[in-house]
């Protein structure tokens, strides 16, 4: 039995986590999947001429150190986890012209962006009170002696109680959630709220050609693409240079590393085929046809489907009160400002939902 357990171990739920046990809580976080991070997400790749490549494919990068996310920026840079990306930005308007863009500041980790969910995490202990392939599928709420709890439901018959709950996954999916819980139990005006949350899918290629540097017109040293133009991809880097520019000179470096990141209406489009070959080959020949040839031919690629990958309809309201002792939050909670979506949206809301949590107390 817990004082508050929180679904989903993103930002919003490890940050509500952290300072909810900060607070002498006894707290426990479930996620679905093995890894932590959800959008933060790196994946490793063993390819036949390197092992354990690692390769952002939610997350582009941490921004500047200023405005909501400064104090946990400045955070993770004295712990030595964040590092500055010396990238050069672009944008490719009509005529396939690639325009150079002032950007500010931007950082990454070189062992990937995962790599701050982790630091969040540390905390807790891994099948204690971190939770990973629990899925949840049910929420209801239960009395007790001393007073009303919920009680998670999960997939393989997983049971988790708790005093209290906070859900951070996709809004769509905290719906889902609800089926069959007692409408008494939970505030109508709510559930409205949910079900108005929109997001925008995204197909995420990542692709490797072994030590190859041919960037011709693009800065071999680190790149970034936004497509005014195209249909198919909207965002594109050489993912690589953020570990190459963590490399000393006498290291073997790293292999040349691609990700694009498609439209939301390209990506609408695949989402629910079950073979995503087609749409990564689509992609791949789309940014050859801009940048070079050798970009259609990688020695290895992977694709990935982002389901919420942006929010398109948030909540104005930096969390959402669902029933007693039920909060929910994420990345589609932006609060009174449209510009926290995302990244600092979900901080802010596990700052929320924390302190909502210990008002309810």
């Amino acid at each position: 039995m817990w004082d508050i357990a929180i679904i989903g171990a993103g930002l919003a739920g490890l940050e509500c986590g952290r300072r909810l046990k900060a607070a002498g809580y006894q707290v426990c976080v479930l996620d679905k999947s093995r890894g932590l991070g959800g959008r933060m997400a790196t994946r490793r790749v063993v390819t036949n001429q390197r092992e354990n490549i690692r390769v952002d494919h939610g997350l582009r990068y941490w921004p500047s150190p200023s405005g909501v996310l400064a104090p946990l920026t400045e955070e993770l840079i004295a712990a030595g986890l964040r590092m500055r990306w010396h990238v050069s930005a672009y944008e490719l308007r009509e005529n396939d012209t690639l325009m150079p863009v002032e950007a500010e500041p931007v950082y990454v980790a070189s062992q990937g962006m995962s790599a701050i969910a982790k630091y969040l995490a540390q905390g807790f202990t891994l099948d204690d009170t971190l939770l990973s392939g629990y899925r949840a599928t049910h929420l209801s709420p239960y009395d007790q002696a001393d007073g009303d709890g919920w009680r998670i439901e999960c997939e393989d018959g997983k049971v988790v109680m708790a005093d209290r709950c906070a859900i951070s996954i996709p809004a769509p999916q905290a719906v889902d959630l609800f089926v069959d819980c007692p409408s008494e139990a939970l505030i109508p005006s709510a559930l409205d709220t949910l079900k108005s949350v929109t997001y925008n899918p995204c197909l995420t290629v990542l692709a490797g050609y072994g030590e190859r540097q041919d960037m011709g017109k693009l800065n071999a040293d680190g790149w970034m693409v936004t497509d005014k133009i195209g249909t198919s991809t909207h965002w594109s880097c050489l993912d690589s240079s953020k570990r190459a520019q963590a490399t000393s000179a006498t290291s073997q470096p790293p292999e040349t590393t691609l990700v694009i990141h498609s439209k939301p209406g390209f990506a609408q489009r695949y989402l629910d085929v079950g073979d995503l070959q087609l749409a990564a080959s689509v992609l791949l020949r789309a940014n050859a046809r801009k940048f070079g040839d050798w970009i259609a031919q990688p020695d290895w690629f992977q694709i990935h489907r982002w389901r919420y990958a942006d929010v398109q309809q948030p909540c104005r309201q930096a969390m959402l009160p669902v029933g007693e002792g039920l909060v929910c939050g994420g990345d589609w909670c932006a609060g009174e400002s449209a510009q926290h979506q995302n990244i600092a949206a979900a901080y802010v809301s596990g700052m929320a939902m924390a302190e909502e949590l210990q008002r309810t107390d």
